[in-house]
């Protein structure tokens, strides 16, 4: 007899009278280990697993397929008609499946371009570059008149003339390698690459090295033909297509530029735009490598530094000489415009106490079928399953809510805007913040979390088919690590598959999407998940539907698992009685981040500047507290099912102690936040993660304290250390509550 049905007959015999809850128990670590769900009775494991696999049988990849057909139909960037179109879909969809859905209108400051950019060659030759992406005639819809121009949102309007400067990725060592060649950047137009930071870094640092300007093109060696095959042929960026985005400076605060901390909201003072902080002054605009090659190829100067050889078939050399000048001009349209979230929420058994939030953005700069459609898709995919379940009596133990941002592109609106307005509630009931965003690109599976979640989402991956390999996609993700890590780090301990160096690596949170407003700002438990694959027309007109059924995911498999990975893990969650929170992992991931700091301060000779003994102090403490908080958590949830037939007062104690433990683990993340914020940023709070200076995207964990070690700032270094062992206390003291 298999094992589920074995337990399931147990369990029968027990509701009978004959077996009793003991026996049942006893049974349980020899014939359910494999059953059992971290914070769930063997019963509630049982019961979650049937409603699961009830849950997994819904999404569908035809139902997928027309979803991401209807939602990639037209351009559709926040604030336009076209997006309010999918913001309707989107809400329609989710009522026809029985759960309430409304929209959420926001007033927030976008641009759009007047009219095309202007990208000329000027002296004694003269050309003008098309800034523009060709027709695909593969591609219908890359034909449409409403695909928006090339720009870079929240560049500010410019006409400026200048010698062009080569700088490589436009970060500060780039800089500082021109400047020993004696070329100077002030007074020019710097033209870098896309890749190793975001654009609105590259923005931020060509201003403050005196650039009147920014050109940002994708180089072929980053995500053009020396990847691949490139459109339509295969799925890299071809030589027309350009990366739009945004250069705000997310790194400041993310939302409404004029409205930093607040909601826009009526009743909220605005900034005006020369006040905002989070904004270039200096014109930026996107080209494509075609266009690019104009620009680099006839350069004089230096011949570039190491590192600055791009993939374009010829010697790059650094320019700044008046052999090439440049004309750019930059037009744009500020405006107040709305944009519009769309809000679902399944009420649960617990009322309003505690929220499970799944949250996706739905605005494109094009017709974005990855980016971010594929996520809204698996949603809607999600919310169908949700459904079905609800039909058949279904209702969590704690609320759901199902969220479609706007304005995320132009730099995380929607989800700061709505984190900003609800900040109270969320910081009172918000359990975790679940974030798909391009979810599907490809067959491999990644993920970034907090600590905290390591388990439920290697536990969840466990649960669900790779529809390409037939493995569990744990086991898929798990491989592909193993073949991507360096032989020297593999020993012969590694080969079962749960060895704690073998287990598939997640990454740190850093920005750029819309967890950050949720761990960043407020403090709420956050992951970032979907399925990745090569993937060269980011932010380009050929992030299209066809472009999906080529070569993204033909059949629709993968934004079928996405939906069922990201389901699961909210029903885990809604569903526990214990909340599947562990901080034995969050402790040895800050001791590893400290452990990785304290070398770089050897190298700089400040490690006596700081205590680094308080700090090892804390994360011990912090450790072994959350190692009693495991334990108890375990225990409990034992005992609450050995007691739940009688339902006696020992089992109302171990409910007592259960709701305790799980009032701790949400108010330990809260408590790694700081009110005063990161040094120069304070919208930014949290002390473990953030995004640095220079960044990007990418984490930089323990943000303040590696920022004064970058800077060999000893008086900062010690400041900030001080705030997070502060921190790590506050989150000690939280688990402690979690006592009898």
């Amino acid at each position: 007899m298999k094992p589920r049905r074995f337990i399931t007959l147990l369990l029968v015999l027990g509701t009978v009278g004959l077996l009793s809850p003991l026996s049942i128990h006893s049974v349980r670590s020899q014939t359910a280990s494999g059953l059992a769900l971290d914070g769930f009775t063997l019963r509630g494991s049982i019961s979650q697993r049937s409603r699961e696999e009830q849950f997994r049988a819904v999404p569908g990849a035809d139902s997928a397929r027309e979803h991401l057909r209807r939602l990639t139909a037209e351009p559709h960037v926040a604030g336009t008609k076209e997006d309010y179109a999918t913001a309707v879909y989107v809400r329609d969809q989710i009522r026809t499946y029985g759960i309430p859905a409304e929209l959420k209108e926001y007033d927030v400051l976008l641009p759009y371009p007047k009219q095309p950019s202007v990208v000329e060659i000027v002296g004694r030759r003269r050309e003008r570059l098309s800034v523009k992406e060709a027709v695909v005639p593969e591609d219908s819809t890359s034909s449409s008149s409403k695909i928006i121009p090339l720009f870079n949102g929240y560049s500010p309007s410019g006409d400026v003339t200048a010698p062009v400067v080569y700088v490589n990725y436009g970060l500060p060592p780039d800089y500082e390698a021109l400047k020993k060649l004696g070329v100077d950047v002030k007074g020019k137009i710097a033209i870098a690459r896309y890749g190793n930071s975001f654009r609105g870094v590259k923005a931020k640092v060509a201003e403050e090295n005196g650039a009147i300007g920014l050109i940002i093109y994708s180089d072929p060696s980053d995500d053009g033909y020396m990847q691949g095959d490139v459109y339509p042929i295969g799925p890299w960026r071809p030589e027309s297509s350009a990366q739009r985005g945004s250069v705000q400076y997310l790194f400041q605060y993310p939302g409404d530029p004029l409205t930093p901390g607040k909601p826009s909201i009526p009743g909220v003072a605005r900034l005006k735009i020369e006040e905002a902080t989070d904004l270039t002054r200096i014109p930026v605009q996107p080209i494509s490598y075609g266009d690019a090659r104009r620009l680099l190829e006839p350069m004089r100067g230096p011949v570039r530094p190491r590192g600055f050889q791009g993939g374009l078939p010829f010697a790059y050399h650094v320019g700044g000489t008046d052999d090439l000048r440049v004309h750019l001009k930059v037009e744009m349209d500020y405006q107040i415009r709305k944009i519009w979230n769309v809000v679902a929420r399944i009420e649960g058994n617990e009322g309003r106490d505690r929220w499970v939030i799944m949250g996706n953005h739905r605005d494109a700069w094009t017709f974005g079928a990855v980016d971010p459609n594929s996520g809204t898709t698996a949603m809607l995919e999600a919310a169908r399953g949700f459904g079905q379940l609800l039909k058949n009596g279904w209702k969590p133990r704690r609320t759901i809510l199902l969220c479609s941002w706007d304005g995320e592109e132009y730099g995380l609106i929607g989800s700061t805007e709505w984190a900003e307005e609800y900040a109270d509630e969320l910081r009172e009931k918000g359990v975790a913040y679940l974030n798909m965003d391009a979810a599907v690109s490809g067959a491999n599976f990644g993920a970034s979390s907090v600590p905290s979640m390591w388990k439920l989402i290697r536990g969840a991956t466990r649960d669900i088919r790779d529809p390409k390999t037939g493995k569990s996609v744990y086991q898929q993700w798990q491989d592909r690590s193993r073949e991507s890590r360096p032989e020297a780090e593999l020993t012969d301990a590694q080969t079962g598959s749960d060895v704690d160096i073998a287990e598939a690596r997640i990454g740190a949170l850093g920005s750029g999407s819309d967890y950050t407003p949720f761990l960043q700002h407020l403090g709420i438990p956050s992951l970032d998940m979907g399925f990745g694959g090569d993937y060269g027309v980011y932010h380009s007109a050929y992030d299209s539907f066809h472009w999906m059924t080529r070569f993204g995911d033909p059949t629709f498999a993968y934004h079928v698992a996405a939906a069922q990975l990201w389901g699961t893990v909210a029903m885990r969650l809604a569903d526990a009685h214990g909340l599947p929170f562990d901080y034995v992992d969050y402790g040895a991931q800050i001791k590893e981040f400290f452990t990785e700091s304290v070398k770089t301060a050897r190298r700089r000779n400040l490690s006596a500047v700081f205590d680094g003994k308080g700090m090892s102090e804390a994360i011990e403490n912090f450790a072994r507290e959350a190692g009693r908080v495991e334990k108890s958590r375990q225990e409990t949830v034992l005992e609450v099912e050995r007691t739940r037939v009688e339902a006696n007062d020992s089992y109302r104690r171990a409910e007592a102690r259960l709701k305790l433990i799980n009032d701790a683990l949400l108010g330990t993340e809260r408590a790694l936040t700081d009110v005063r914020g990161l040094r120069g940023r304070p919208w930014y709070r949290h002390q473990i993660y953030a995004p640095g200076f220079y960044t990007g995207y990418a984490a930089q964990p323990l943000p303040d304290f590696r920022q004064a070690l970058e800077d060999r700032s000893a008086g900062n270094a010690k400041e900030a250390l001080d705030r997070i062992v502060a921190a790590m206390k506050r989150a000690t003291e939280v688990l402690s509550k979690a006592r009898d």
